[in-house]
């Protein structure tokens, strides 16, 4: 690796300018379209200016609801349409997630979302690192969040009926969920990047957070 500050191993910024942009769909999903240029990344150069298309969702949060008493990780299945488009997979494995209301911060996105979509509610719960799913297409940004959970009176069903979800909550033992991963038998990005983080550091993350839970009842 050179000494160049462009080779250092961060995000970094870079000097963009948006020309133009508007809204040219509006749906389940909202598409623009921006006219853009930005500052090249070895030169004095301006690249640019550039037609770009993006999806527009916003702040998300994702939930790795993890039942230390069970070494397990609550997972859910779902229908999911671009898994039906892309794979023949319709009824996909994935991790609890949702987007961030108007007013709601991402810790309570992260609890909402948990009991919408599992019955369970956070025992303990911190946030652990974001991500960008897919930064060419989409503006999505989440952050991923574990909590503690007791999942011992999980139910087979979860969602909201008036937002057609039909959800069936599933109690994964970590190292079968960390399996299925490796074997590649589940396709979701979200699930495949939190099974790999939690099996590095997840265990050791949940018996701190128990930690604190703990001390917070003997007070």
């Amino acid at each position: 690796m050179s000494g160049h500050y462009r080779d250092q191993l961060a995000d970094q910024p870079l000097d963009v300018e948006i020309l133009s942009q508007e809204s040219v769909y509006e749906g389940f999903r909202r598409y623009n379209v921006m006219r853009l240029q930005h500052a090249a990344l070895s030169s004095d150069a301006t690249i640019g200016p550039m037609d770009r298309e993006y999806l527009s969702v916003g702040k998300v949060a994702v939930i790795i609801p993890y039942d230390p008493k069970r070494d397990a990780i609550v997972v859910i299945r779902q229908f999911r349409t671009c898994a039906a488009i892309a794979t023949p997979n319709a009824a996909a494995l994935e991790l609890p997630a949702g987007l961030v209301d108007p007013g709601e911060t991402l810790e309570s996105t992260a609890a909402r979302e948990l009991t919408e979509e599992t019955g369970l509610e956070p025992l303990a719960i911190e946030r652990c690192f974001s991500m960008l799913p897919s930064p060419g297409l989409v503006d999505e940004q989440a952050t991923v969040f574990l909590a503690i959970v007791d999942a011992g009176k999980l139910s087979d069903t979860a969602g909201k009926a008036d937002e057609h979800e039909d959800i069936r909550p599933i109690l994964a033992p970590v190292d079968q969920l960390l399996e299925a991963v490796d074997e590649g038998r589940v396709e979701n990005g979200y699930l495949i990047t939190c099974a790999n983080w939690f099996a590095r550091k997840g265990r050791a993350r949940a018996q701190a957070l128990q930690g604190t839970l703990f001390d917070a009842e003997e007070m």
